[in-house]
């Protein structure tokens, strides 16, 4: 028989940890899984690395597995041995019970070792998560509804689209998940999930800080100066808004519950940015100076008042 560099058919190197060996074993099953797969001797390829993850990801076989390549033995070599191979007697494969893993497996683990671990000839295991980003947009994040996803195409399966529900209040970084639509399970094992990610789109004025939404409110000179009532925007519709006569650039009101829904919900933060305008003539000019007289506005006197302290 031919002998089988085990950690060769894994693409692992010898001192690979069992998490490394583990990884390779599941990207060379889903490559080569029958159902998934139409290269021609796929199922062949997936039996042999089902057989070299059987016999390295237990340690005491994958321990007497590598005495025995310390050897010398390297992948194609005939191999002539038995379980008691050092000790120099011949493999006998009339004594050794048959498996789906072959002679080889059999000649170095003993009959029907697969079956005492646990492993039932080729593996049956749950398909993993397919992680995916879904792009939401401020408004369906905050009323909650249904979007579109499409699900790239697989080996053996077509591209797929999905009607999701986004659930109202959902914030950026939110993971969304779907039982059984991820990646299909191996030897009849049951599908992964798809594993949806939530990055909220850029809206044109509001922003997102957690479920808070945030406003910038332009005001005129004027308007800050005497204060007003107007209607501001919010992810729920308009609502009117009382702005104190005096009010300063950067100074933040808040709308409560305004912000996206939640235990508790957020606010809207509305944050003042007063516009001075392009001043067109003189006479605008005057009359801005005349207002700096009348209202004794004199924005850096605090400076004197530091040198002379």
């Amino acid at each position: 028989m031919k002998f089988k560099d085990y950690y060769e058919i894994l693409g692992t190197a010898e001192n690979a940890t069992a998490d490394e060996i583990k990884r390779a074993y599941r990207k060379k099953a889903r490559r080569y899984h029958p159902d998934v797969c139409s290269e021609a001797g796929a199922e062949e390829k997936f039996k042999e690395v089902s057989e070299a993850y059987e016999a390295l990801r237990d340690e005491n076989r994958r321990a007497e597995y590598d005495q025995l390549k310390r050897h010398g033995f390297n992948n194609g070599d005939e191999f002539h041995g038995s379980p008691q191979w050092r000790r120099g007697q011949d493999f006998n494969p009339g004594g050794v019970g048959q498996s789906e893993f072959g002679d080889f497996f059999e000649s170095i683990f003993g009959a029907g070792s697969f079956q005492q671990s646990g492993f039932q000839g080729a593996r049956v295991a749950r398909g993993d998560d397919l992680q995916l980003t879904v792009r939401v947009a401020l408004e369906n994040a905050y009323s909650g509804g249904k979007t579109k996803i499409q699900i790239p195409a697989r080996p053996g399966s077509s591209a797929r689209t999905l009607n999701v529900d986004i659930p109202a209040g959902v914030t950026n970084g939110k993971q969304l998940r779907l039982k059984s639509q991820g990646k299909p399970g191996i030897n009849g094992g049951p599908p992964g999930d798809l594993v949806l990610t939530v990055k909220l789109k850029p809206h044109r004025i509001f922003e997102v800080e957690g479920r808070n939404v945030v406003l910038d409110l332009p005001l005129t000179p004027y308007e800050a100066a005497k204060g007003l009532v107007l209607p501001v925007p919010t992810l729920g519709g308009e609502v009117s808004m009382t702005i104190p006569a005096g009010v300063q650039s950067g100074n933040k009101m808040r709308l409560r519950s305004r912000g996206l829904p939640g235990t508790p919900p957020g606010d809207q933060i509305v944050t003042v940015q007063v516009v001075v305008p392009k001043i067109c003539s003189e006479s605008a000019l005057a009359l801005l100076k005349q207002f700096d007289i009348e209202s004794a506005n004199n924005p850096r006197g605090h400076f004197s008042k530091a040198t002379t302290a």
